[in-house]
């Protein structure tokens, strides 16, 4: 009865030590918060990642505003799904479209927020016709950029419908699962 006991004892101490070493491996098989993803992406952002998203938003509004459109367009990406793409020849054409019934003749620079790898604001507001000195300042229209990095480099992503922002008034919480990373 003595070897009974001695063996039921061992196999559950055994058995408790392989459940209490396994949950690192439960932590790490657990999906990742937006909240931790934000706080990872944030801590490897320098200042050099900001200047590098600034210099390619300002490239392309100077570029719009000298009516160089179709440059403009050209550096332009959209994110699908998690994957990152140039603009297709008809995504292509409804923004030469837009550019071209409210052309940028000038534009003001609104905000940066980073959030994530593959899901960033820059909002610029442009106008499409100069005000006199003594008129009201005529109503713009917002350009939401997406800036995602993949591999340390940023490229300049179109915001879509779809994904989130700031502006947004039902955010995700810092709870919910990370949107899976961004790749070509």
């Amino acid at each position: 009865m003595n070897k009974v006991i001695k063996s039921i004892l061992f196999v559950t101490v055994a058995g408790c030590l392989a459940s209490c070493g396994g949950g690192k491996e439960k932590e790490a098989a657990r999906p990742k918060s937006l909240g931790d993803a934000k706080a990872e992406f944030a801590a490897t952002l320098t200042a050099a990642d900001t200047s590098a998203v600034k210099t390619q938003a300002t490239r392309c509004m100077e570029l719009l505003k000298a009516d160089s459109v179709e440059q403009a367009i050209d550096m332009l990406y959209t994110v699908d799904g998690t994957k990152l793409r140039k603009l297709s020849d008809e995504e292509k054409a409804n923004m030469k479209k837009r550019f071209t019934r409210f052309p940028v003749v000038d534009y003001a620079f609104e905000y940066l927020a980073f959030a994530t790898q593959g899901n960033n604001d820059m909002k610029y507001t442009t106008y499409s016709r100069l005000r006199a000195a003594d008129e009201r300042p005529s109503k713009g229209v917002s350009l939401m950029f997406n800036p995602v990095r993949i591999d340390g480099q940023w490229y300049l992503a179109i915001k879509t419908a779809g994904q989130g922002s700031k502006e947004i008034k039902t955010l995700a919480g810092d709870r919910a699962f990370a949107p899976a990373e961004v790749t070509f």
